[in-house]
């Protein structure tokens, strides 16, 4: 078995060793154990390959790029499991059962990030969303996670036979279901020179579309999101909005910087439209929100429309300079600062959460934060300064870097749109920091005993976030080279 599959492999028997200990003897602890073990060794073995990685079959292509970005789903999965424990200790539910899921989860995203076939795709896809709806209603007593988990389940079964209708008139038209052959230059032109007789390959393409924009949350496919960011419970909601979106968005990634896709217009078009609504949209809904939770849902819109801009770039039909490789290198930037930053928060929230209490996270609540728990609102009120784009932070770098990309391909009325809507988010965001500063209040959530595991999460989220802020230089590099490679 080629070494390239070892994290797989360990994050795999985890969950099936989880699923035997279980049927022999629950234990909580050492179910908690297994699962943060094997993510660390699953990482270790990551990281050792990222410069190394070559693998390609045809289900699977693994290069540095895509060893980089697994990595990074293993570490926001690894940084999620270290403050599971004290989360589910406080349920009644059985516990075990979700970390077996957590690490399912876990491997679909990976698959769908390294996939080169429609088939591998869409397996990984399934293993990854089936997983997270029994997350969503894992407390089976909450109605408003009984809601979400329903809401979640139909919507998403829709988006996935929309793809499967996609993916089979993309078969019908082409024979092949192989990204390689569809994104070789030659075949690409072939189906943009036949767009006006072709109508199959249109719709396929606008399927695919419209099921990728669900599972990203992307306008008009964003109804779903607040309803589920604020029923479900807090790890399955961090898990949702950055190692599920991160995972298919990789997988964007590598679609659009493979193939001439600026010699087919209407697609452009309507992914330009897409990303412009979701970052106008997204940042107005969220500006109107008094649940945190919500806001957070509706924030995550406008995020992956920047995104969607750093992918527009890729293929412009006008550049400055050669653009697919400095847009490559701004969507992975950006996308490993806001997933990481937006995972410090809920694990944040995690440890606000009250253990009696509901998950009912209103901007009232925070208020005085500050003078009860300085720890976490410093730390929480540095990634919100990250969120919005705040200089010496992560986020004021990947937003710079999205920037810059953006002028390199004119994609000016783009760009326009990414300034207008980073000003209506600097007023949510920095609202939220004004919260926690004022004068204590009532403060229903407080934070748990911290622990050596959350100390490490706490510190860990400021050192990233602050320290890459400051010094991008090196990070920025490794990237490049591993694009370059």
């Amino acid at each position: 078995m080629n070494q390239v599959f070892l994290p797989w492999i360990i994050i795999s028997s985890s969950a099936l060793l989880i699923m035997l200990f279980t049927a022999i003897k629950r234990d909580h602890l050492y179910t908690s154990m297994i699962s943060s073990t094997a993510l660390l060794v699953a990482l270790i073995a990551q990281l050792l390959q990222v410069k190394t990685a070559s693998y390609h079959s045809d289900l699977i292509f693994i290069d540095a790029a895509t060893a980089l970005l697994s990595a990074l789903l293993i570490l926001l999965a690894l940084l999620l499991s270290l403050l599971l424990y004290p989360w589910l200790k406080s349920l009644n539910e059985p516990k075990e059962e979700y970390y077996m899921l957590f690490l399912l989860a876990t491997q679909g995203a990976m698959i769908v990030a390294a996939s080169d076939h429609f088939a591998s795709f869409f397996m990984g896809l399934e293993l990854l969303s089936l997983s997270i709806v029994p997350m969503i209603v894992y407390q089976d007593k909450n109605a408003k996670a009984l809601e979400a988990a329903v809401k979640y389940f139909v919507l998403s079964a829709l988006a996935s036979a929309i793809i499967l209708m996609g993916i089979a008139l993309l078969y019908f038209y082409s024979g092949s279901l192989s990204f390689s052959a569809l994104l070789q230059d030659t075949a690409i032109t072939e189906l943009a020179s036949a767009q006006t007789s072709n109508i199959a390959y249109q719709v396929a393409i606008l399927m695919l579309l419209v099921g990728i924009a669900f599972k990203l949350s992307l306008v008009p496919c964003h109804l779903w999101i607040a309803d589920v960011f604020e029923g479900a419970p807090l790890p399955t909601t961090a898990l949702l909005a950055t190692l599920s979106k991160a995972a298919i968005f990789v997988l964007l990634i590598r679609l659009f910087s493979s193939g001439s896709w600026q010699q087919y217009p209407d697609f452009i078009t309507i992914l330009s439209l897409i990303a412009g609504a979701s970052m106008l949209l997204g940042n107005v809904l969220a500006l109107l929100q008094t649940n945190l939770l919500r806001l957070l849902a509706y924030s995550s819109i406008a995020h992956f429309g920047y995104l969607l801009l750093a992918i527009l770039a890729m293929h412009p039909e006008q550049a400055l300079v050669s653009t697919t490789s400095l847009a490559a290198e701004a969507s992975l930037f950006y996308l490993l600062g806001y997933t990481m930053t937006l995972l410090g928060v809920f694990l944040i929230l995690m440890l606000l959460a009250s253990q009696q209490s509901s998950l009912d996270f209103t901007l009232e609540r925070l208020k005085g934060l500050f003078w009860i728990e300085p720890s976490g609102a410093i730390v929480l009120g540095i990634l919100f300064l990250s969120l919005a784009g705040i200089p010496l932070t992560i986020g004021f770098v990947g937003k710079f870097y999205l920037t810059f990309a953006a002028v390199n391909s004119q994609l000016w009325w783009l760009l326009g749109t990414l300034v207008i809507s980073s000003l209506l988010g600097l007023f949510y965001y920095l609202r939220v920091i004004l919260m926690m500063v004022e004068k204590p209040g009532t403060v229903a959530q407080k934070l748990i005993v911290l622990n050596p595991s959350s100390v490490f999460v706490l510190s860990f989220m400021a050192l990233v976030v602050v320290g890459i802020g400051v010094f991008p230089g090196p990070l920025a590099a490794f990237v490049q080279s591993i694009i370059g490679s």
